[in-house]
């Protein structure tokens, strides 16, 4: 009789057990949905990391993407502009780019913040402004812009400009 109770006991202990056990393939895919949170917060990381960045004149221009749009055969590049001088403006004078094969495009639309009409961008101390150039008749067998040339003037009249070089283009 102990013997049978034991016995009994030990079953009841196993099946608790292999109840509590999870199914494999729940464990699986649990850790799949946790990978894929991993990579969406490592992507997630890289969003405002720049392709390349230039300081020139205490105006600091981040090459955030350059992204082609394969349907519309444009090529769109996004800057975030930081001055660290004394609050300031800028007139952009971004004109066109040209490929590795020695083709040029015009620019076709802009924004410099919340306008797109207005080439002057009003730099805060600090604070970060976006601006876009769209330039068209691009085709997505384009790979890479050999240069684009941002000219620019300031508050105090002189001409600048910074010259990107070798950017790869990211087709949509």
């Amino acid at each position: 009789m102990k013997a049978y109770l034991f016995i009994s006991m030990m079953l009841c202990a196993q099946l608790s057990l292999g109840q509590a056990t999870p199914d494999c393939k729940q464990v699986k895919a649990e850790l799949e949905k946790v990978k894929a949170e991993n990579e969406y917060l490592k992507n997630s990381l890289k969003i405002g990391k720049p392709m390349n960045s230039i300081t020139s004149d205490n105006i600091e221009f981040k090459l955030l993407k350059a992204e082609g749009n394969a349907k519309s055969q444009t090529v769109t590049f996004t800057f975030v502009l930081t001055t660290s001088a004394a609050n300031w403006y800028i007139n952009s004078s971004v004109r066109s780019i040209i490929d590795i094969d020695g083709n040029e495009y015009k620019l076709k639309s802009f924004t410099n913040g919340a306008s797109d009409w207005d080439q002057s961008i009003d730099l805060n101390t600090d604070v970060p402004i976006k601006a876009t150039y769209t330039f068209g008749g691009i085709l997505p067998s384009v790979k890479m812009i050999k240069l684009f040339k941002y000219e620019y003037t300031h508050s105090a009249g002189e001409p600048y400009s910074v010259e990107f070089r070798d950017i790869p283009l990211d087709w949509k």
